[in-house]
């Protein structure tokens, strides 16, 4: 029973209600939005200027601040101008910059507020000359237009610029010829040659220039370009997923940046995903990272709701695995995400930081890595572009081969005359209700039905799933919006199964003034999940034998195995069942900043995150749930209703001083303070015996209240945090870097509640250098390394707090003892140092980086049982001091860089290593510690690894008399605990006379990445994106129950290659019936792989066609998920885990959600 938890926090208030937030915040959005639109484009003004000599960039940087204008221009050749003393009053904008321009041979033109500075070209010919005239649009690869574009004859000085459209025209006197190119260069686009054909009509879409060293990278509270950035930072490009229907923006980070271990639970719509930014750490809380969308940081969380209501699950319970009453609560922790609100469509940047000089910013929260996610905005002086994307596709599960009707009875048969004649052989009486069951399964022909039921057919189908967003961008002279809807719909590949989402987004951006910035934020989005309750499992194991109903139309059952406790039920009946999750999330964010004195910037913005979250449970009469001996009766239907919310309110302020004081020094330095106020309140009530199944099943129609419970608050928590960052560049080759964050949280008592997170990094830019500098072919050559102290706090609330709950004993009130308190609990802190080498060569066609990283957590929690005299469950430590470090090796570049054709490729590998250092108290490696520590099937020991797989150890099947006889001798007490002891089975290793229990497996891979690969040719585009791991253990759970017929539940086929006589060579155990198949080493196998992940294929349609239907542009696409895999793992796929959250655990396939294969094809227009 979740506790009632008092309320613990620092200062401040929480608004009490959602709503009233939502509605002040909308209010708040809407003032402003209209105020801001009120506001009138500027007037010519006139001004007054004074500079003294400094650099160029530094003059138009204050002409930018003193006026309404946005310039455009070469860095490269603004920098060639020499520095002038300028003094004017009252002066227009024109002739401040013919002085500035004088002497020189740039020119400029204005277009309404945009100031283009260019080379200049020589004055076009007269109406007087004959010539050849030339039109075009210029836009860029998304077909956005392109002001300011220079277009010059080759080897001429002829040519013009595109206006605030991107048009142009071009006059050239006959004299020149009709053998001419033309050229297209523009700052941030490779520039472009064209020779002249004889259109009169040329229209040209500009590449991005990929030079890495101008690329812009979002960190903490800002953006940095690449070339001064010192931290650790992959970019994923949107580009490359947007036509792979990911539903949630985690799944889409798979294989494509470096130290970054992504694995999707199971096949699940929706589901969670299992992501580890260099290696895990925290034993108690999560290993997810920070996602900070737009600013508002987001933690991952299972909302799931514990009710009365689960059900056995046969896979666990046969297979002797974790918890076999978890058919209800694992499925709703793989299959629920609460990332996946958020519609990729609207995602403009993903950027994934690393090491400790990019995180600390986060502090506190940071010890797992930042994903900082960046969604869409309008450009000004737009007009408004709408966008359409609509697409529909199609899921095939892989099914798994199980035994059909023949071959069940055979292998049913074979078994259960092998153990009469092993207890024979034993001299074992021939009674008993196991002798009775063998011998009716061989002579009785009306044991087994009649039927050739195919289960699996039953349940799984061919799943559809179907995606459309709209979204309309754009902007003024003063403001930019962006708003977007979408929904998507996606049915799973098992009957009662799907994914629902309907998201929004509203962003608008306006300068008030030439010195105040309004920005509005909102991200809104509803899912509704329905989640299975293990139909699967039982799928698999349902006898063929029988027919899924009565002649009466009701629900069969399955004979004999109806009774047996581990849960065995008919899979239909269960799939009649309710799981159903829904969730309404809400992201907005009001800022306004300020610039003063030139170079400061004052911002303070209130967001809040809001979360409710909606479940609902109901078993009907016929299905039995989970109860502590197995199953148990429904006793008339069971269900539950369950809600939460939870409510983030965070007040930051922010101050930015930049400044470039001349071209060797550069000082970017950034103070802020926040405060985070987190509220959660839940209620859930279950009850017992409905009247009807179908329709009267509410909570309202329950006879009897079996359950009832909840808390408001049950949770309050403050954080107040300030923080630093100082940005140093000297010379443009030398970086400093020092960050420094506070934090104070009320989840630790008083003594413990304040953590300092600072961290220092340097970079040497080595290309900048004398000896370097006039390589052409080398971009960038940095060297960075960086030391710093991050931590956790993704923990229980006031853990460190002695507490009671209430329940009801006799009719009367009371308070039970729950948890121990521990006031010495406190921050899990990490401390991580990273070297690091970043290249580019040949203006970004090859490019890459290479690290190292060395990170140790200390303090990190654990929950621990305590003596059962103390009548408390847990009771929490800092207990564990653990390491990771590992190699990160991201490479990409063009093959083939042509016109037409462009062949690009991006590999990143990735190795981490993990060890426990340290276990305060001793290693905790004695099996009869691990119950109190709670990990199942892994356990955690000081010296060695995370991840370690726990089972009892084998060394393969006893083939020999001479290894019967050894096996006897060492296990001495066979006759009592495996009387039929004999050649076929399984040959463990035994310590102290019993069987061997310790590590059989390593979970995490020696190393794992991710290789895309890129092909563009005339209007095609192919990506290719393969995944890959290595090294990695996977406990394949059915396997157990797949050793042998030992029960009536229907087994896999290779079960059928089992050893006998007749089949020696086979490294599987005999099947013999009443036979206890214990998880050993044997279920544990290789699941290292090659995976063709996803295939696209893109075409873009011509210009003449979408001008004709009035179209911006088209283009078509169609995508493949999980095209192949190239693995010796035996099962359906390698690339699962069954607790995405855990870094001790998921190390299990437990098939309970196919794998699936997706065929998308959809099309995106542009207006």
């Amino acid at each position: 029973m979740k506790k009632n938890r008092s309320t613990c926090h620092l200062t401040g208030k929480v608004l009490s209600k959602g709503y009233r937030i939502m509605k002040l915040t909308f209010i708040m959005i809407m003032g402003f939005t209209l105020a801001s639109f009120a506001e009138g484009i500027a007037q010519t003004e006139r001004i007054n200027f004074k500079v003294d000599r400094i650099p160029a960039e530094m003059v138009i940087q204050q002409l930018k601040e003193l006026t309404h204008y946005r310039f455009l221009y070469n860095h490269e050749e603004i920098r060639q101008l020499p520095a002038k003393q300028i003094e004017v009053k009252n002066a227009t904008i024109e002739e401040v910059l013919q002085i500035f321009l004088s002497g020189s041979k740039l020119a400029y033109t204005i277009e309404d507020d945009v100031i283009i500075i260019s080379p200049k070209l020589k004055k076009q010919p007269s109406q007087q000359v004959k010539a050849i005239r030339i039109t075009g649009k210029v836009r860029d690869e998304q077909k956005q237009s392109l002001p300011g574009v220079t277009i010059q004859v080759k080897g001429t000085e002829f040519g013009a610029a595109t206006d605030m459209n991107g048009t142009y025209t071009l006059s050239i006197p006959n004299n020149i010829g009709q053998n001419f190119t033309l050229v297209f260069s523009f700052v941030g686009m490779q520039t472009q040659e064209i020779a002249y054909t004889g259109k009169d009509t040329i229209d040209v879409v500009l590449r991005e220039n990929v030079k890495a060293v101008d690329e812009v990278v979002v960190v903490g509270y800002g953006t940095i370009k690449q070339k001064d950035f010192t931290g650790s930072v992959s970019s994923v490009k949107t580009r490359e997923i947007r036509d792979v229907p990911f539903i949630s923006v985690d799944d889409a980070l798979a294989g494509k940046a470096s130290g970054v271990s992504v694995v999707k639970a199971d096949g699940s719509p929706g589901g969670a995903v299992r992501i580890r930014i260099r290696g895990g750490a925290s034993l108690l809380g999560t290993n997810d990272p920070l996602y900070v969308i737009d600013g508002i940081p987001t933690v991952v969380s299972d909302n799931y709701i514990n009710g009365q209501s689960d059900i056995t699950n046969p896979l666990e319970a046969a297979n002797y695995g974790d918890d076999f009453n978890n058919s209800v609560e694992g499925a709703f922790s793989r299959g629920l995400n609460n990332l996946s609100g958020l519609n990729i469509a609207d995602i403009e940047s993903i950027d994934i930081l690393k090491d400790a000089s990019a995180t600390a910013i986060y502090g506190s929260k940071a010890a797992n890595g930042v994903v900082i996610i960046t969604t869409k905005k309008g450009r000004k002086d737009t007009k408004p572009q709408l966008n359409l994307n609509y697409y529909i596709g199609f899921t095939n599960p892989i099914k798994e081969k199980v035994l059909n009707a023949e071959q069940y009875k055979s292998a049913l048969k074979d078994a259960a005359q092998r153990f009469l004649t092993a207890r024979e052989d034993a001299g074992k009486p021939m009674t008993g209700s196991q002798v009775e069951q063998a011998q009716r399964i061989i002579n009785d022909p009306a044991f087994f039905g009649n039927a050739d039921t195919d289960w699996l057919d039953l349940v799984l189908r061919t799943g559809t799933s179907q995606n459309v967003d709209v979204s309309v961008a754009g902007g003024g002279a003063n403001s930019r919006y962006y708003t977007s809807l979408s929904y998507t719909g996606q049915d799973g590949t098992l009957i009662g199964t799907d994914f629902m989402r309907i998201s929004g987004k509203i962003s608008l951006d306006t300068d008030v003034s030439n010195y105040f910035r309004l920005y509005t934020n909102l991200n809104f989005g509803y899912t509704k999940n329905n989640i299975t309750n293990g139909i699967y499992g039982q799928a698999l194991t349902a006898p063929p034998t029988f027919s899924p109903y009565n002649e009466d139309g009701t629900y069969a059952a399955l004979g004999d195995l109806n009774n047996d406790y581990r849960g065995y039920q008919n899979p239909l009946a269960v799939a009649a069942g309710t799981n159903r999750a829904k969730t309404y999330s809400f992201m907005g964010s009001v800022a306004g900043e300020v610039t003063f004195l030139k170079d400061f910037k004052f911002k303070s913005t209130v967001s809040i995150n809001y979360n409710n979250y909606n479940q609902l449970n109901y078993v009907p009469s016929f299905v039995e749930v989970g109860g502590f001996y197995g199953r148990e009766d429904s006793q008339g239907g069971m269900g539950t209703q369950a809600q939460s919310t939870v409510i983030d309110v965070f007040f930051e302020n922010t101050l930015t001083y930049d400044k470039e004081f001349n071209e060797n020094h550069r000082l970017n330095v950034l103070a802020g303070t926040s405060w985070e106020d987190h509220r959660k309140d839940y209620f859930s009530a279950s009850g017992r015996g409905y009247p009807d199944d179908d329709y009267l099943n509410n909570l309202s129609s329950a006879s009897i209240a079996a359950n009832v419970k909840g808390s408001n608050p049950e949770s309050r928590t403050s954080l107040l945090s300030f923080y630093v960052r100082a940005n140093y560049v000297w010379k443009d080759r030398y970086l400093f870097t020092f960050t420094g964050r506070a934090d104070a949280s009320s989840k630790f008592a008083p003594d413990n509640q304040y953590g300092f997170f600072p961290s220092g990094a340097i970079a040497w830019r080595i290309s900048e250098e004398n000896f370097l500098n006039m390589v052409e072919w080398i971009d960038e050559i940095k060297v960075r390394a960086s030391m710093g102290k991050t931590g956790t706090q993704s923990i229980g609330d006031h853990m460190w707090r002695t507490l009671y709950s209430p329940v009801s004993y006799g009719d009367k009130n009371a308070l039970i003892p729950t948890q121990l308190g521990n006031d010495k609990i406190k921050w899990e802190s990490t401390v991580q140092k990273d070297l690091g080498l970043d290249f580019s060569f040949m203006r970004g066609r090859l490019g890459g980086t290479f690290g190292y990283y060395h990170k140790v957590t200390d303090g990190t929690l654990l929950n621990m049982t305590p003596a059962p005299s103390s009548s408390y469950t847990t009771v929490v430590f800092n207990i564990a001091k653990i390491r990771n470090q590992g190699l990160e090796f991201d490479i990409h570049g063009d093959f083939i860089r042509k016109k037409d054709f462009r062949w690009t490729g991006n590999l990143n590998i990735s190795r981490n290593v993990s060890k426990v250092l340290d276990i305060n108290g001793g290693p905790f490696s004695d099996p009869n510690d691990r119950d109190a520590m709670n990990l199942g099937t892994s356990v955690v020991k000081e010296g060695e690894p995370l991840g370690l797989l726990y089972g009892r150890v084998a060394t393969g099947i006893i083939k020999t008399q001479a290894q019967l006889e050894a096996a006897r001798e060492e296990f001495s007490l066979w006759t009592i605990f495996d009387p039929y002891l004999n050649l076929g089975d399984i040959a463990y290793e035994y310590e102290d006379g019993f069987w061997k229990e310790d590590v059989i497996g390593h979970a995490t891979p020696d190393f794992f990445g991710g290789y895309t690969n890129t092909i563009n040719w005339n209007r095609f585009t192919l990506t290719a994106l393969f995944t890959f791991s290595y090294g990695n253990d996977l406990i394949y759970q059915k396997d157990v129950s797949d050793s042998g017929m030992s029960s009536l539940a229907n087994r896999g086929t290779r079960v059928l290659n089992h050893y006998s006589e007749d089949n020696t060579s086979s490294n599987r155990p005999r099947s013999m019936w009443a036979t206890t198949y214990m998880l050993s080493s044997l279920n544990v196998y290789d699941a290292s792989y090659l995976k063709l992940k996803t295939l696209s294929l893109s075409y873009n349609l011509p210009e003449s066609i979408c001008r004709k239907v009035r179209i911006k542009s088209a283009s078509v696409y169609g995508t493949a998920t999980n095209v192949f895999t190239i693995t010796s793992y035996p099962g359906p796929d390698p690339e699962v885990s069954d607790d995405p959250t855990s870094v001790i655990g998921g190390g299990r396939d437990v098939s309970t959600y196919p794998t699936v294969k997706s065929y998308t094809f959809g099309i995106r227009i542009n207006f």
